[in-house]
């Protein structure tokens, strides 16, 4: 008994979030926002490695520009408000991650960047956009 309802609420998770993609339309969406996110990450943490805060406040205030577009973009579509909290969550931890580097703590600004990362694949992993 207990298996068949793990087999239930697994199939429904599995279609639930399908409808997520599904039901949203995503041809306007601006991948080049998610380019210049996805480099500046990969830039990120290398930067804080090197103690180049300079370097990780550039890529701060890009993936602080590509949250509050990315937060802009799902506020206007209906049905989407998983994606809305997402961005508004990824935005509050860079906020946080660029508070560590102004008080000098790289350490922590590196581990806020990590979980920005993981953040970030939470949204890629409901909203797939189909290639153009």
């Amino acid at each position: 008994m207990t298996r068949n309802w793990i087999s239930l609420i697994s199939a429904i998770a599995i279609f639930s979030s399908g409808l997520a993609f599904a039901a949203i339309d995503l041809t306007d969406f601006d991948d080049d926002v998610m380019r210049a996110m996805d480099d500046s990450f990969k830039d990120l943490e290398p930067v804080l490695g090197a103690g180049d805060a300079t370097a990780a406040k550039n890529d701060i205030d890009v993936l602080l520009e590509g949250y509050q577009w990315t937060d802009d973009y799902f506020v206007k579509k209906t049905g989407a408000g998983d994606a809305v909290k997402i961005a508004r969550d990824g935005r509050a931890l860079i906020q946080r991650a660029q508070a560590a580097i102004n008080n000098n703590d790289l350490t922590g600004a590196s581990a806020l960047a990590r979980d920005t990362a993981k953040n970030c694949k939470s949204c890629h992993d409901l909203y797939k956009p189909l290639t153009k």
